[in-house]
């Protein structure tokens, strides 16, 4: 029973003696650092501390803080590895940007549909845009002005009845993509879009050009 006392103290012994040359060796490495510091180096600390006594920091922001710790945050490698990580992130973010673009560009089907889907969306307001330019040329031709507020109603309808503009009247065009689902979008159906828009714009430029 002694012996196993005997043991348990030197065990004991040998781990204080242990923990001193810890502290030691510790007490020497902060020493010989400090020799290379700012001499102001415990205010920037104390100035670094205040920071998270104002500020709940959690995940990331307590990360970043740590990291700009005094004496720590000029350490080659720590200003390395920081420099390394702000380039990695500036490419990730261009190539995100380059993802985003060809993502929102689509294929060249998603484009065909695109350009199709909206040429037909433009030809009712060109179509507005002429009959309302052409009744207005009727007007002044007329009466010298356009002002349909100082115009009698009946002179106005008059404008919208002339040749020119019941031309455009009996024009009619009908979106072919507008009315179907996504899934009923297909190259046929696109295709079949695109001949009407294309038959349609025709119509409107014999309508325009001049005999």
């Amino acid at each position: 029973m002694e012996n196993k006392s005997q043991e348990n103290e030197q065990a004991t012994a040998n781990q204080v003696k242990d923990l001193l040359a810890q502290l030691t060796s510790a007490q020497q490495s902060y020493d010989a650092w400090s020799a290379t510091q700012p001499a102001d180096l415990e205010n920037q600390r104390v100035q670094w501390l205040s920071i998270k006594d104002r500020t709940y920091l959690d995940g990331d922001a307590l990360f970043a803080w740590k990291s700009r710790e005094p004496g720590l945050a000029s350490h080659p490698e720590v200003i390395a590895s920081k420099e390394k990580i702000a380039k990695l992130q500036s490419e990730l973010a261009s190539e995100q940007s380059k993802l985003r673009a060809l993502v929102a560009a689509g294929t060249p089907f998603a484009q065909y549909k695109t350009t199709v889907d909206g040429i037909e969306g433009m030809i009712g307001g060109l179509l507005q845009r002429l009959k309302k330019n052409r009744a207005e040329g009727v007007l002044i031709a007329t009466y010298g002005h356009c002002n349909f507020g100082k115009l009698a109603r009946a002179l106005t309808e008059q404008a919208r009845l002339h040749p020119s503009v019941l031309a455009l009247e009996t024009f009619a065009f009908h979106p072919k993509l507008s009315a179907l689902r996504e899934s009923q979008i297909t190259q046929q159906a696109v295709d079949r879009a695109a001949e009407s828009a294309g038959k349609a714009l025709q119509r409107l430029l014999e309508l325009v050009s001049p005999k």
